[in-house]
């Protein structure tokens, strides 16, 4: 079914499109007029002033003119747009009160409507002149921060601050006029109404844009004053936490940009929901930010505490501490996500009381259906409390042979030798070799022929070793060499010397080399296997 609209609304609309349009091609001419004319004025009023190149110079404020001619005919526009919407929208016909505040203000006294249009006229051209003003004093104060050694390294920041800037200005100084022309000859206050409307949306957004570039060169600048002092007390600490620039700025973008939406629909309707909702957001916001940083500057203060002055220390005791870092920076960064939800969770109005109560209940609903997880984490307090290995202890779980990395509270890393970082589920640490206690043997096998004095081999070889033994400080005894077993190429030796924990292949390298050196200075080579391939159908001799 199709349904008609009523010859009010219809008259309404249509009264109100034709004196909005005939208002906005009136805007529009009037531009297009004074942006043409400013060009022929601008060349007389130069010519008569005799400055030099003043076409050229006419050119360039004929442009610059224009561009401010188009700027404060957009913002009519636009302000006549919405203004007309929101009538058409709320049936309010603009003819009639158009026409009655036309008789009452502007054609009952002609030369107080010619007073109001050369006021009109003294305002425009009072804001072209602050906005010169500003324009100068921005580019002066900008200049100076270049010149300032804090500043050097953020030209780009700056130009793009600069830029931000003297847009808020001209759009700020445009709509002030604005508001101050309507002030002498108050329209209906539904025209003013949304010309305040307007006006708060668009001093909003360009601020938080502004307050935005200013934000982000404050943390570079901050952080780069930090990192040049890295010797003081305190501000070392500051730069340690240059890895929260990147979330600084975008906790500042969301803080801004949130705060202007918040403050226009403050005033836009004050006290209402929308309002409410993004101080809320506010709140949130710098609730997860705080918890961040905090998460940032415990671990720090924990790495602080137990890894400082390691000269101090053993070496098994900073092991033991580089174990335990990562155990209390996980713990503590849980204790501050579950505070932080909660605070979270507060602030949106929910009843935390029934979630904290009901924890317990939970923790063992999560235990009965999380196995596994909770095998692990118990697995791993265990690893943990009965120092099986350590951070940086050479180990094997399973097939995995590598170097402890981190001992987590749920998973093991460990790098093997090619480099690869195995992640092992603690409750799947069943059987564990460690080659980082006390000592472990570095072994090297070798063969001599029959033919040769194998105990006279072995004891130059013993010495030898015994000469070369200053040279490898792992060694924490004379090598050992034992007849291993006696086969069809020759005798098996195998050489025994007892190493530091984790350097048994660095050893077994040394050793090979000292024993193929003395071995041939000694005229013994090695029994070698010597195989015969025979063509087919050959017989052999």
């Amino acid at each position: 079914m199709i349904k008609t609209v009523a010859p009010m609304t219809a008259a309404t609309l249509l009264n109100n499109a034709l004196i909005f349009g005939a208002a906005l091609f009136l805007v529009i001419a009037t531009a297009l007029i004074v942006s043409r004319q400013s060009g022929r004025l601008l060349r007389v009023a130069l010519r008569l002033v005799r400055a030099p190149d003043h076409e050229a110079l006419a050119a360039t404020l004929a442009s610059r003119a224009s561009r401010a001619i188009v700027v404060v005919a957009t913002v009519v526009g636009i302000a006549l747009i919405c203004a007309g919407v929101s009538l058409t929208m709320y049936e309010i016909d603009c003819a009639p009160r158009l026409w009655a505040w036309a008789e009452a203000s502007l054609l009952r006294d002609p030369m107080a409507t010619l007073r109001l249009a050369l006021s009109v006229l003294g305002v425009a051209l009072g804001a072209v002149v602050v906005h010169r003003f500003v324009r100068v004093v921005a580019h002066y104060l900008i200049a100076g921060l270049r010149r300032n050694a804090a500043f050097a390294h953020h030209d780009a920041q700056l130009a793009t601050l600069l830029e931000r800037l003297l847009l808020t200005l001209r759009w700020g100084i445009a709509l002030g006029a604005a508001g101050l022309c309507v002030a002498l000859a108050p329209p209906p206050e539904i025209v003013v109404r949304a010309l305040e409307t307007v006006t708060i949306i668009a001093l909003g957004v360009l601020i938080a844009r502004t307050m935005i570039v200013i934000a982000h060169l404050a943390v570079d600048v901050v952080f780069q004053f930090a990192r040049g002092r890295e010797g003081h007390r305190t501000l070392r600490y500051v730069g340690r936490l240059e890895h929260l620039a990147g979330i600084t700025k975008r906790t500042l973008d969301y803080f801004f940009f949130v705060g202007a939406a918040t403050w226009i629909f403050d005033q836009i309707n004050p006290g209402g929901r929308m309002s409410e909702l993004g101080l809320i957001g506010i709140r949130i916001i710098a609730l997860v930010y705080a918890g961040r940083v905090l998460i940032e500057v415990f671990e720090l203060f924990v790495r602080e505490l137990l890894l400082a002055d390691p000269d101090k220390r053993s070496e098994a005791e900073n092991q033991q501490r580089l174990t335990l870092v990562p155990v209390a920076s996980s713990i503590l960064r849980y204790a501050i996500y579950f505070c932080m939800t909660v605070m979270a969770l507060q602030e949106l109005g929910v009843d935390t009381s029934p979630i904290l109560a009901g924890a317990g209940l939970l923790g063992l609903a999560v235990g009965l259906g999380a196995q596994a997880f909770v095998g692990d984490v118990v697995s791993g307090f265990f690893i943990l409390f009965e120092g099986l290995f350590l951070v940086g202890d050479r180990v094997r779980v399973g097939d995995v042979v590598g170097n402890v990395e981190e001992i987590g509270v749920r998973v093991l890393k460990i790098r093997d030798e090619a480099g690869v970082l195995h992640c092992i589920p603690n409750g799947e640490v069943r059987s564990i070799a460690n080659h980082a206690r006390l000592y472990v043997n570095a072994l090297v096998e070798f063969r001599l022929p029959y033919a040769a004095d194998v105990a006279g081999v072995l004891a130059g070889l013993k010495a030898h070793l015994a000469a070369f033994r200053p040279r490898c400080p792992d060694l924490l005894e004379d090598p050992e060499f034992v007849v291993q077993d006696l086969q069809d190429t020759g005798v098996l030796i195998r050489c025994v010397a007892r190493v530091k924990p984790g350097r048994d292949d660095a050893t077994c390298e040394l050793l090979r080399a000292g024993l193929l050196t003395a071995l041939v200075a000694a005229g013994v080579a090695p029994q070698a296997c010597h195989v015969v391939v025979l063509p087919n159908g050959a017989a052999p001799r």
